[in-house]
């Protein structure tokens, strides 16, 4: 194993322990609105997602994607790709619902589908971050890669 293999490795092994925070399983907006609203964290605790937190985010999702909303929604720091930039994770959906709960965009979820038909990083940066974390604290959650 050379240097960089080792070094690789234990940049890895540091990222997975700084990520410990992070749900071994999200759970559905589904499930939370009918009162499963906590998930398990890799390091075992058990965090609950606050019932208006999770009413909110039901009033910026169209009926239809409610079965696929996974909370908490994962927000991605990406050193790589900046300072203080942070990627929205998951699917469009997700991403829409973080928009719309920063007061990034007005549009509907159909109207917005039609301006964004794929799958595109989308990014925030810390006053967003600031914003999205005073809105929804417990159904948010930072990762760090």
């Amino acid at each position: 194993m050379g240097f960089d293999d080792k070094f690789s490795s234990f940049l890895k092994h540091e990222i997975d322990s700084i990520n410990m925070h992070l749900p071994k399983k999200r759970v559905s907006l589904e499930s939370a609105l009918k009162g499963y609203n906590f998930y398990v964290s890799r390091e075992n605790n058990k965090l609950y997602i606050d019932n208006k937190e999770v009413e909110l985010i039901r009033s910026l999702c169209p009926e239809e994607k409610i079965p696929s909303i996974l909370l908490p929604i994962l927000i991605v720091r990406r050193r790589d790709i900046g300072r203080g930039t942070y990627i929205i994770s998951g699917e469009l959906i997700e991403q829409y619902i973080v928009l719309k709960a920063i007061d990034k965009i007005s549009t509907t979820w159909k109207n917005w589908l039609e301006e964004h038909p794929s799958s595109k990083e989308v990014y925030l940066y810390k006053p967003d971050l600031i914003t999205l974390r005073k809105k929804l604290p417990t159904s948010t959650v930072i990762g760090f890669s």
